[in-house]
């Protein structure tokens, strides 16, 4: 699919390329005799300033006074100016744009200032090329624009100037006026000329311009026949470098002593870090070297800024980063191997770096990523032989301390679900879970049961009536459960309380019938009840006595 869109969108940039094409043909360059409509508008002209500075040469020779000759001499070289303009205005038209850009040729400096800056030519200059195009034309346009409104002031001058002459009959008026109607003619045909020489040059820069979309297709393949050729090589050469660097460290760090005696020591970390360092320069050295091999000023100035702006930003950046590399050599209060508690939960310490692992077996999922920023303020501890990372495990027999009774189904770092008896869930996340107090069945557990007789059987309260009940006791459990299930059976008086003689039922059991509590419980009360049936033995209820008052 992803190459049926690519080939969709080469076929429309080819439409698009040929329609332009189609355009600029329609387009056509100016023909060879509007050029001469354009040369001819600068040759009248221009003609006429070499008659003026002829005339002006021979009034010069005539002249009697100095006034006379300072002004005909200053009349000459503003014709010969006018003359000069002109010649450069032919000559402009002619050349086309080759002509403007024949001598646009950048002269390198030699001062301290144009030597700081040289690292930046290579960048700046792609940045000019990139878009002296556009630049050229506003240029252009705006002196256009600048020469029509000088074209339209002329014009608006000279007719009023020639209104002037046709009302005017004093000679020495006349004289002056077409004194100033000279000037503001030849201001007009500089104008015109002006005019024409700027229509010339945007008609040549229209003619040639691309499309947007060619010049991205011609910005892409030349990027990729020279930079992007580039710059695959050093990728290549710095990632060959980077991971030949980390393979060699990681067969010397196999057969180095000091790494075999224990690879979490302070040497083995330094030499890490250190590693670490050393591919990351090999990388940047095969990089460097290759744009410098080819020649590519332009891609090797963007690295050496990227490096100067690391290294400047590190004066600031790298301080704060100390404590941390203090923490990743564990010399800080967080030590691999120990026992630390983060969101309420334990963990170990499995591994510290610029991301710690922190681990519990118990948990689903029992393994974080943290940032070794969220590790700084944290304090481990040794772990103790025979420390439990979670009080339950996947499928354990629970009762919280809110009477919720049921087994683990789920249990992350973020929820533990409690299957309760009948099929309903009940969700917690784990840290409220922790703090019930979860109490584990499944390792095994004790039933306590209260049971009271009447004060009629006194005599043997003590005696008697403890073993008998037991016996019935132990004999049905085991009958119902099993002999691995049931552990002891034990009843004991415990106290005379208002209306009867209590006994106390203690009976430990296996983890595996912890999906039975209750139904031991009902259990135990039915064998006293029937005990009691079978003995005689009369089971008390409340009494409650009403003193009425003799008033």
């Amino acid at each position: 699919m992803r190459w049926f869109s690519l080939f969709i969108l080469i076929l429309s940039l080819n439409l698009v390329t040929a329609q332009n094409s189609d355009q600029r043909a329609g387009n056509s360059p100016p023909t060879t005799k509007e050029k001469l409509e354009s040369l001819r508008t600068i040759t009248e002209p221009l003609s006429k300033a070499l008659s003026e500075v002829d005339k002006f040469q021979a009034e010069l020779q005539n002249a009697e006074t100095e006034d006379s000759k300072e002004e005909i001499k200053t009349r000459i070289d503003a014709e010969r100016q006018r003359i000069a303009q002109l010649r450069g205005n032919f000559r402009d038209i002619l050349g086309g744009s080759e002509a403007a850009d024949y001598e646009d040729v950048a002269i390198d400096g030699k001062g301290i200032q144009d030597q700081a800056s040289e690292l930046l030519q290579p960048f700046l200059s792609a940045i000019r090329e990139a878009t002296s195009e556009p630049r050229e034309l506003d240029a252009l346009r705006k002196a256009l624009s600048a020469a029509k409104e000088r074209k339209r002031k002329t014009d608006i001058v000279l007719t009023r100037v020639d209104e002037l002459i046709a009302a005017s009959e004093n000679e020495v008026l006349n004289a002056e006026l077409n004194s100033a109607r000279r000037t503001w003619a030849s201001r007009q045909a500089d104008a015109s000329s002006q005019i024409a020489v700027n229509q010339v040059q945007i008609d040549d820069r229209t003619r040639d311009r691309r499309s947007i979309w060619e010049k991205i297709s011609s910005g892409f393949n030349k990027f990729f026949k020279s930079k992007g050729m580039n710059l695959l090589f050093a990728i290549l050469a710095g990632g060959i470098g980077f991971f030949a660097t980390r393979k060699l460290y990681q067969w010397l760090r196999h057969i180095s002593p000091v790494h075999k005696k224990d690879r979490n020591n302070f040497t083995s970390r330094i030499s890490d870090i250190l590693a670490m360092a050393i591919a990351i320069i090999v990388a940047l050295s095969g990089i460097i070297l290759v744009f410098y091999t080819r020649g590519d000023w332009l891609l090797l100035t963007l690295v050496v800024i990227f490096l100067i702006g690391v290294a400047w930003a590190g004066k600031t950046a790298v301080p704060p980063y100390l404590n941390q590399i203090k923490m990743i050599l564990n010399l800080g209060s967080v030590r691999e191997g120990e026992r630390v508690i983060y969101d309420g939960l334990p963990w170990k310490v499995s591994k510290l770096g610029f991301y710690t692992i922190f681990t519990n077996s118990r948990l689903d999922g029992g393994q974080l990523r943290v940032p070794i920023r969220n590790v700084m303020e944290m304090i481990s501890r040794p772990v103790a032989p025979r420390e439990v990372w979670f009080p339950t495990e996947t499928d354990d027999w629970v009762i919280l301390s809110d009477d919720t009774y049921g087994k683990s189904i789920i249990q992350t770092p973020d929820q533990v679900v409690i299957l309760r008896l009948g099929g309903s869930m009940k969700t917690y996340p784990t840290r409220d879970f922790l703090e019930l107090s979860p109490e584990n069945l499944s390792k095994g557990f004790r039933v306590s049961v209260v049971f009271g007789i009447d004060y009629s059987h006194q005599a043997d309260c003590t005696t008697t009536i403890p073993e008998i009940f037991n016996r019935a006791l132990h004999t049905q459990l085991l009958e119902v459960y099993g002999k691995d299930a049931v552990r002891s059976v034990v009843t004991e008086f415990t106290s005379a309380s208002a209306s009867s003689l209590d006994y106390v039922v203690l009976a430990d059991f296996d983890g595996s019938v912890a999906s039975r509590v209750n139904r031991i419980k009902r259990q135990i009360q039915r064998v006293c009840v029937d005990t009691c049936n079978e003995n005689g033995w009369i089971i008390p209820f409340t009494q409650i006595t009403i003193h009425q008052s003799d008033s």
